[in-house]
């Protein structure tokens, strides 16, 4: 007696052996470029930011030797003056009129006394003492009378003139203002050089030398760099910003106004270390990683990384010198992908 085998077991046979001769699933794989982890000298850079300020060397501070009362400020920072060119307008005050006014009296008695005492002299009346203590007296108000006049002379005139063709760097005084002697008025700088001057956090400060060479690029604007060396250091912490600073002197260019903010890049020298190509190295959260060929397949691998140099980054934890890391064709990889290296058949 034969026996039928049902249509879904027949079906079912079919299915499997249909299976049977589909080929294999090719695996997933990634065209990729592979660079060795190598140790090699790599400039180190500490970043910066700064001010760029008129130097202190080519400037001139403007005051009087008298108080001066302030009737008019004729100019502002910034602005650009000629030599001859009047800054401010100024009077005596009160006391300085006062002190002319007492110093002009004392002359004028100390001449009517040496006048009367010369007379009695010549009558045998007064001793040639008396004569020379006259003398003394009115030498010396007439002494006091021309230095009050020498130093009221730019009072009277009523105008402060610019020295120096130059750039008006501060203005220390408003109308109205009365202005001790000697106190400064306003800020005269030529132009011609500035510098600049970096915040530095003070556990960097060490490694940084006078002489170091420094990258400078405006934060606004995509001016090429400029290029400067440090001349000073400052040892000592700002209480405003918390942060010690470094001094790099710079000639006047267009592309450096006083008051601008820029960065900057100290290369604080050569050292040897563990890099990789800058291409090879991925961000996630804000942590560094790159895939490592490790037999054919690619593995996510978490770095910490340091300075850069020329499309090579210094890596300081996570790799080994001569491990292959994928320097190209890497955003596409995920963990565990096969790797196709370009060039190896």
């Amino acid at each position: 007696m034969t026996r039928r085998i049902p249509g879904w077991l027949w079906g079912g046979l079919g299915l499997g052996l249909s299976m049977l001769a589909l080929p294999a699933m090719a695996e997933v794989s990634a065209l990729v470029q592979l660079t060795p982890a190598r140790v090699m000298p790599l400039a180190e850079h500490l970043r910066a930011y700064g001010t760029v300020e008129f130097a202190p060397e080519g400037g001139r501070t403007l005051s009087l030797e008298a108080e001066s009362l302030v009737s008019q400020v004729l100019v502002a920072n910034g602005q650009r003056v000629h030599q001859g060119e009047v800054l401010l307008r100024v009077a005596p005050s009160i006391n300085d009129q006062l002190q002319l006014q007492q110093a002009q009296i004392g002359v004028r008695f100390a001449l009517t006394d040496q006048q009367r005492l010369e007379s009695l002299r010549a009558r045998q009346l007064a001793t040639n003492a008396e004569v020379q203590t006259a003398q003394q007296t009115l030498a010396r108000a007439q002494a006091t009378l021309h230095d009050l006049q020498a130093r009221l002379k730019t009072l009277q005139a009523g105008a402060v003139r610019a020295p120096i063709n130059g750039v008006v760097e501060t203005v220390s005084v408003h109308q109205g203002d009365l202005i001790p002697a000697g106190q400064p008025l306003l800020r005269l700088s030529t132009g011609n050089t500035l510098r600049i001057v970096l915040g530095v956090e003070p556990e960097d400060l060490p490694r940084v030398k006078v002489g170091d060479a420094v990258q400078l690029r405006p934060v606004y604007g995509a001016q090429p760099p400029l290029s400067g060396r440090i001349r000073q250091i400052y040892w000592q912490v700002d209480p405003k910003t918390r942060l010690t600073q470094v001094v790099v002197p710079m000639a006047a260019t267009p592309s450096l106004l006083p008051g601008a903010m820029v960065r900057a890049e100290i290369t604080l020298g050569r050292h040897k270390t563990l890099a990789i190509p800058d291409s090879a190295v991925l961000q996630q959260g804000g942590r560094a990683y790159c895939f490592v060929d490790v037999h054919g397949k690619a593995r996510q691998r978490w770095i910490e990384t340091g300075w850069r140099e020329a499309g090579w980054i210094a890596v300081s934890k996570g790799l080994q010198a001569g491990e292959q890391v994928v320097s190209l064709g890497n955003y596409e990889l995920q963990d565990g992908m096969a790797l196709r290296v370009a060039g190896r058949s």
